[in-house]
């Protein structure tokens, strides 16, 4: 697939086929992950792949805390908070299968870097590691859809708990939990964005 094809195509989703994905696969899309650009050039990122269920149900409800959210009332208490009403609509879909997408998908991928606390951030600079494993997640979902896989980026409140289910050190922070797999319906493509009205030349 063309790297613009693959980035048209890439899409969130969060029901999947039952199909496992080959390690082929699986270390090819990881390999794009750690060509990304990163601060330092020193790519402070490590992997987890959480393959056993039983493992990844107890890491996920009792570290992470995730549940899936179906009371429609509880859903737009939840809500309150935004004023957007398109991100409102995003929440509104993702709630509901917010746990049941991580358990259910395939492969589920834990990615972390090192990074200093984000309470001792002070400055743009000092969120240099968290912006170089986000572009190494980008290249991951990019791989992703050139391989026909789908998934969805869920960035913890805190992670905490899971870090002490899987055994992360300290210094290091969770990113993005990925769950991804073949999609259960082939989503359509991106559209086109309005370029025009978000670009500037020489000055704001």
């Amino acid at each position: 697939m063309e790297l613009y094809e693959a980035v048209a195509c890439r899409r969130t989703v969060r029901e999947f086929r039952p199909d496992s994905v080959s390690q082929e696969i699986l270390r090819r899309v990881l390999g794009a992950g750690l060509k990304a650009p990163s601060n330092a050039h020193v790519k402070p990122w490590q992997f987890i792949l959480l393959s056993d269920r039983e493992k990844r149900r107890r890491a996920l409800v009792e570290g992470l805390q995730a549940r899936d959210m179906k009371d429609p009332a509880e859903i737009d208490r939840f809500l309150e908070r935004f004023a957007d009403e398109p991100l409102k609509e995003v929440y509104r879909r993702a709630l509901p299968v917010q746990l049941t997408m991580m358990i259910e998908a395939p492969e589920l991928l834990i990615v972390c870097t090192k990074m200093r606390p984000l309470a001792d951030c002070h400055t743009l600079f000092q969120l240099n590691p968290l912006a170089s494993v986000w572009m190494c997640i980008q290249n991951i979902m990019l791989a992703m859809a050139a391989e026909g896989l789908f998934g969805c980026t869920y960035t913890p409140y805190d992670s905490s708990g899971l870090k002490l289910a899987l055994g992360v050190p300290p210094d290091w922070e969770v990113a993005a939990v990925i769950p991804f797999g073949y999609p259960k319906v082939l989503p359509t493509p991106n559209q086109d964005e309005d370029l025009d009205s978000r670009l500037h030349i020489d000055a704001w």
